[in-house]
């Protein structure tokens, strides 16, 4: 099994890479983080104290890197972020382990948004841009200006008028582009490119809803002309394993470059739902595999995106006690969260005891919905007995939607108790 860093493991590129991983047979994903962040709440394994790296990092910075990973054994290295991606290719040489990056002079070109467009502008459409305030004319508005260097529309600004885009840049000394102001639907295409430089696969999405410069809401799009667009940009810069570009329509309907990164995109979470896990790809075609081609799914999907809940608690336990009716069923239906708790609980070697008044034949219940192997005990009890009975280890915790039983448990046994809904809780901790 081949040890994989990603770095830094708190970006969403980097939490989608460990999503698409974390059940690999054939790597070991492990985050990297300088200080704290949100992957050490994800990542199994984590190492933490790396160097901050950054656009401004020097070569004494990457050694120190280098160094700091040196006893982990780390066999790649997937960069999840722009600016270090750029600042691990000109330093290439000092890191052992195998960079899952393009070459030089293209993460210098998808860096640069300037460099970019000059490099693209006789091959596809990219936007119209302007040397400097004065030659933006009144007509021009509104124009669009945005960091030559950055991401995720940090920094980026629609403007209005002579007046506020000279507002905009008093005092601001930072590169920025000033570009047509396009005003159709955005698109992303995720694409992946194989060792040979050959495009092997390329899906566009329309990015309906954006928040912060992430696409939190994405539909599947079929257009030759993207096919087209991304076979052309394949042509003309060299890629190696995933990338992907985005585009915008302009009031003529044509699709016009906004930008490339030679990188997974943080909702290309959405190729793996068509069936195809770029993450997984990229780290097969930089360990040397000759991929030709890919199976995507046919059917089409949308994608929503929103925060989710991650925590860390010094809660420790050794048993779990649960009751049954409407606690691993609900409705009708098996509570899928308590199912995966008790599969967590199987991987930690924690004994998960049922406790049931439930009526009829219990046995058969659990047979019927296929999960009597579950549990290490079934407790069919006795109504007239209390839970607390049953309940001898007091390093355990007690699961049940009743708040009398959870009262009964808690004032008898003085263990943490929690009704369904608190699982997530139990499930989402760092660690477990």
């Amino acid at each position: 099994m081949k040890n994989v860093l990603v770095y830094p493991c708190g970006t969403e590129i980097a939490l989608e890479f460990y999503r698409a991983m974390a059940y690999s047979t054939h790597y070991s994903i492990i985050g990297g983080v300088d200080s704290y962040d949100h992957g050490r709440f994800v990542f199994e394994n984590v190492i933490e104290g790396l160097p901050f790296i950054t656009d401004k990092s020097t070569k004494e910075d990457i050694m120190e890197f280098q160094h700091k990973i040196e006893p982990y054994d780390i066999d790649l290295i997937y960069p999840a972020m722009d600016g270090v991606i750029k600042k691990f290719s000109d330093y290439r040489e000092y890191l052992k382990p195998i960079l899952c990056i393009c070459n030089k002079e293209t993460n210098e070109l998808t860096r640069s948004k300037g460099k970019t467009y000059l490099a693209l502008e006789k091959y596809i459409h990219v936007p119209k841009t302007y040397e400097n305030i004065e030659s933006v004319k009144e007509e021009d508005f509104p124009v669009f200006v945005k960091p030559d260097v950055g991401q995720g529309a940090v920094g980026a600004k629609k403007i209005n008028s002579k007046k506020e885009l000279v507002n905009f840049f008093d005092g601001n000394d930072k590169k920025y582009v000033i570009c047509e102001f396009l005003p159709g639907e955005e698109y992303t295409v995720d694409c992946l490119t194989n060792k040979s430089g050959k495009l092997i696969f390329s899906q566009a999405r329309a990015r309906k809803r954006i928040k912060d410069g992430i696409s939190v809401n994405s539909i599947s799009i079929d257009d030759t002309q993207l096919t087209t667009i991304a076979q052309t940009i394949n042509s003309h810069v060299s890629f190696k394993g995933a990338w992907f570009f985005q585009v915008r329509k302009n009031n003529q309907g044509e699709y016009v470059l906004m930008e490339i990164a030679s990188r997974i995109a943080g909702a290309s979470s959405y190729t793996r739902a068509m069936g195809v896990n770029l993450p997984e790809l990229t780290l097969e075609i930089f360990s040397g595999s000759d991929i030709d081609f890919v199976l995507p799914n046919d059917y089409t999907v949308e994608q929503d995106r929103a925060l989710y809940n991650a925590y860390d608690s010094n809660i420790s336990f050794s048993k779990v006690y649960m009751d049954y009716d409407d606690t691993v069923t609900c409705r009708g239906k098996l509570n899928d969260q308590i199912i995966q708790f008790i599969a967590k609980c199987k991987n930690h070697k924690i004994p998960v005891i049922l406790l049931s008044r439930h009526d009829g034949d219990l046995n058969t219940e659990l047979s019927n919905w296929g999960i009597t192997g579950l549990f290490d005990k079934v407790v069919h009890m006795d109504r007239k007995k209390p839970k607390s009975d049953f309940i001898s280890d007091k390093n355990s915790i007690f699961i049940d939607d009743s708040f009398g039983e959870r009262k009964q448990v808690k004032e008898a046994v003085g263990i943490p108790t929690f009704e369904p809904s608190m699982v997530e809780f139990l499930i989402n901790r760092r660690g477990f």
